[in-house]
């Protein structure tokens, strides 16, 4: 799954690291010690674990600025038929000025009331490859709207639309993450949710065909797979699940879709079924690997405190933003609030 830059469509093409876990930390803009930056320490919770997905964000480079940005656009209506928009009147900027701005005061309580946002909330930023936690109050943050990439002069004077808007963080902040901030997630709110464990990127290894479980395939997915044929079949292995992977091939024997499916290793019980498929916007992703030493797309791993394990990176995205499947009955899929638009 790649962390997209403008279309943020490429959020989870990933990039290998070294598993050797790095020490996590929390940082605060402006407060630097001996070459660590330190905050204000945030309480835990063991509240019980919630089924409802939550909201996850994007980073973004801001052009060659020294600046990061996280637009929230996705959760705040930004449209024309907003009555009391968290935007200023464009037409009385200049059309540099208009570009990027910050929130005035009244703009920005408005934009942090229509998202249910708090100035004691936190933002918190973690790397997954990484195994990298920042985290940021609100209140120490600014809000920006950024227009986005699609836009051009001849747009001007912009429309609410034409706009992203979030919050602003200094690059120097997020040191060794990973480049273009790929395989970072973004949450706003009380708690970290993060569980700050390292992930695994899957080894996947080639099996005989028999090796993949025995389950008919759903009759949607029938369809979908008509003419096409069994190609290889991997397997990956950990000691909560076992994972097996099965592709299909079109007429040219060229790769068509990929059925993943996810067992309990003690019960073989199959905990989750899924069909990676093409379509106007999606491609199957390579196996981690298949494009140099140190090149992943796929992890797995405790990702959230609250959640069970998650797999994800099957798939890379043009129009729509990646999803993060959870390895449960409950078939959760979270997907990330990327702000792709067209």
């Amino acid at each position: 799954m790649k962390i997209k830059i403008y279309a943020v469509s490429v959020i989870l093409a990933l990039l290998f690291s070294c598993n050797k876990k790095e020490e996590t930390k929390t940082v605060r803009p402006g407060l630097v010690e001996n070459n660590e930056t330190k905050t204000d320490s945030l309480p835990e919770t063991e509240e019980t674990p919630k089924k409802e997905s939550i909201n996850l964000f994007t980073i973004m480079p801001k052009d060659s600025s020294d600046v990061v940005f996280v637009s929230l656009s996705d959760i705040y209506n930004i449209s024309e038929g907003n009555a009391t928009p968290a935007m200023p009147a464009i037409e009385t900027m200049d059309i540099i000025t208009a570009q990027y701005f910050t929130l005035e005061k009244k703009y920005r309580k408005r934009f942090l009331s229509q998202t249910h946002i708090s100035e004691s909330d936190s933002v918190f930023i973690y790397d997954y490859a990484k195994n990298k936690l920042a985290s940021f109050g609100v209140k120490n943050l600014k809000a920006t709207a950024l227009i986005n990439g699609y836009s051009s002069s001849e747009d001007f004077p912009y429309a609410p639309s034409d706009y992203m808007i979030g919050f602003e963080i200094n690059k120097k902040y997020l040191n060794g993450f990973s480049e273009y901030y790929r395989d970072a997630l973004v949450y706003v709110g009380k708690e970290n949710p993060f569980a700050k464990e390292q992930l695994t990127p899957p080894d996947w290894k080639k099996v005989a065909a028999k090796e993949f479980p025995s389950r008919p395939l759903k009759n949607e997915d029938k369809k979908l797979l008509k003419n096409t044929a069994i190609g290889n079949t991997y397997a990956f292995k950990t000691n909560s699940y076992h994972y097996f992977l099965q592709d299909y091939t079109d007429n040219r024997k060229n790769l068509y879709a990929r059925r993943l499916l996810v067992t309990d290793p003690k019960t073989k019980d199959i905990i989750i079924e899924k069909l990676y498929s093409p379509s106007e916007g999606t491609t199957p992703s390579p196996l981690n690997y298949e494009e140099g030493d140190d090149i992943v797309n796929q992890w797995t791993g405790k990702l959230f405190k609250d959640k069970p394990e998650v797999v994800f990176g099957f798939l890379y995205e043009s129009f729509g933003c990646p999803g993060i499947s959870i390895i449960d009955k409950s078939n959760e899929e979270i997907y990330l609030q990327c702000d792709n638009r067209h």
